[in-house]
């Protein structure tokens, strides 16, 4: 396994010393950071379905519909970080979400220097960390849990075989970042696993309250590849169960 991110260079984003670097030795076991398949499946979580706010205040949340899925997101961060977090209703959406927050700094902070983007991560460009697109078992785990998080399903009567699609949606300005980003899944599903995808930016514009029109990317996964993702790399959860529903049929 490769390093990441050294407890040295942790520290030099840290523009105060003294005390708060006293106070990090407590992280310290946790160094070095190395490439592992888990860690790549949170980094997916938090581009995904998850959050990573930075300065002033660094911390994460993780948001499904399913306890569970936040139960599962809970237990491999503290398998990787001995961090806990707290999980809550959400009260200010139509959707009967659920979201885990975890409020520490540090970790926030190593996230972020592994390749989580921090923010709205449709005002931000950002790619997958080659640490991820260089490991093949690490690049696995990462597609599972975005497609988890992001993709679906479409099935039509007049075709022979479902479709797989995933769409990343990005201000005007930013929309070659986000086709940048799909080609980077496009090319590594070839090269490890000769899964044929299509990526094309789409003709569509939203308007944002803010004002800010943004646009989508879509990623496609279609004929004799379907089976191949489905065998390789899948989903978690009930959408695997509705794909494999779907291939038997």
């Amino acid at each position: 396994m490769g390093v990441i991110l050294s407890y040295n260079k942790f520290l030099k984003t840290y523009k105060t010393r003294g005390y708060r670097i006293k106070h990090l030795e407590n992280y310290k076991p946790l160094f070095p950071i190395k490439t592992n398949p888990k860690l790549s499946g949170i980094i997916a979580d938090l581009i995904g379905d998850g959050n990573l706010q930075g300065d002033p205040k660094w911390r994460l949340d993780f948001t499904s519909n399913e306890v569970d899925e936040l139960k599962r997101f809970e237990k491999e961060i503290f398998s990787l970080f001995s961090v806990r977090g707290k999980i809550r209703k959400c009260s200010s959406n139509k959707y009967s979400t659920y979201n885990i927050a975890i409020n520490s700094s540090p970790i926030a902070r190593i996230l972020y220097l592994c390749g989580v983007p921090s923010g709205q991560k449709v005002l931000k460009s950002f790619k997958i960390p080659s640490w991820i697109l260089e490991d093949k078992e690490c690049f696995r785990r990462f597609c599972r849990r975005l497609f988890t998080c992001e993709g679906n399903i479409a099935y039509e009567k007049n075709r022979k075989l479902p479709q797989i699609r995933m769409e990343l949606w990005k201000k005007e300005n930013l929309i070659k970042d986000a086709e940048t980003f799909m080609s980077q899944i496009q090319k590594s599903l070839k090269k490890y696993y000769f899964i044929d995808v299509t990526v094309k930016i789409q003709n569509r514009i939203n308007i944002r309250k803010d004002k800010i029109k943004t646009k989508p990317v879509r990623l496609y996964i279609h004929g004799e590849s379907v089976f191949r993702f489905f065998r390789e790399i899948g989903f978690e959860g009930k959408k695997q169960k509705h794909l494999k529903a779907l291939l038997n049929n």
